[in-house]
């Protein structure tokens, strides 16, 4: 079942962008809000449980406080979002450091480099502002060293789905579902199976449950509040990044 996952997650990727850009945003944030899942849990001490009431108070202030920085300075926040991500994706990888370097860099600078004018306009909608020209450049350089290192990574290892994958999302794919697509099979699946195999289903199911159902409700949420006009894009934005933010600082992977 793992390995046809990446496969139908590419397929379904694949119709949602042709079938338009309301689509492929819808579907991009869904991957998005699926993946998270594998944050839902506390691993410590080699168990996974259920998030304690401290622990979940903490997470929320954390979050709150990223998102208030992110609402007041849009461009800071933005950056170090992006940079936490690439250091959270590449770290989360196991295997050689080509392949870590490799699938971090596509995810947060690919779409970048091969679609600057769209994601561009992205981004520039997320923060409320154009960015500067040297600030999007440097995001599409971190493409190019994706791409490279995904090049030494696929010609040692040629049947690497998921970085196949990877680098044609955020070659061919609306920026929004290429981040999402990257995100669920490249990060957000294999740590879950590694999860699953570690400690079981039901004990992953138990732990993570809760959590990810309370992630769901606040996002639909959220999303709703934006789109009857009732909360701007940009401070959407701020919570979505305030609440994703505190797993890549506290996160603990026991390999």
């Amino acid at each position: 079942m793992w390995a046809a996952l990446p496969f139908v997650v590419g397929a379904l990727a694949v119709v949602a962008h042709i079938a338009g850009e309301a689509p492929a945003i819808a579907l991009g944030a869904l991957f998005f809000l699926l993946g998270t899942a594998h944050g839902a849990g506390d691993e410590q001490d080699g168990e996974i449980r259920r998030f304690g009431l401290w622990s979940a108070l903490a997470y929320i202030v954390a979050g709150l406080a990223i998102a208030a920085f992110f609402a007041v300075m849009p461009l800071a926040g933005l950056t170090l979002f992006l940079a936490l991500s690439t250091w959270h994706f590449a770290r989360s990888d196991d295997a050689v450091l080509w392949r870590g370097v490799a699938f971090a860099a596509l995810a947060t600078g690919g779409s970048m480099l091969f679609r600057f004018d769209e994601t561009a306009a992205i981004f520039a909608a997320l923060v409320g502002e154009q960015l500067p020209l040297p600030w999007l450049y440097a995001w599409a350089a971190v493409g190019v060293v994706g791409v490279a290192c995904a090049a030494i990574r696929l010609w040692k290892h040629p049947r690497d789905f998921p970085i196949w994958l990877t680098l044609g999302a955020v070659a061919f794919l609306h920026p929004v579902l290429a981040v999402g697509t990257a995100f669920l099979v490249g990060h957000a699946l294999p740590l879950q199976r590694e999860q699953i195999d570690r400690y079981g289903a039901r004990a992953v199911a138990m732990a993570q449950a809760p959590t990810t159902i309370l992630a769901i409700i606040g996002a639909a949420g959220v999303a709703a509040a934006w789109l009857n006009g009732w909360l701007p894009l940009t401070l959407m934005a701020a919570i979505a990044f305030g609440f994703t933010t505190p797993h890549m600082l506290a996160e603990r992977l026991e390999r």
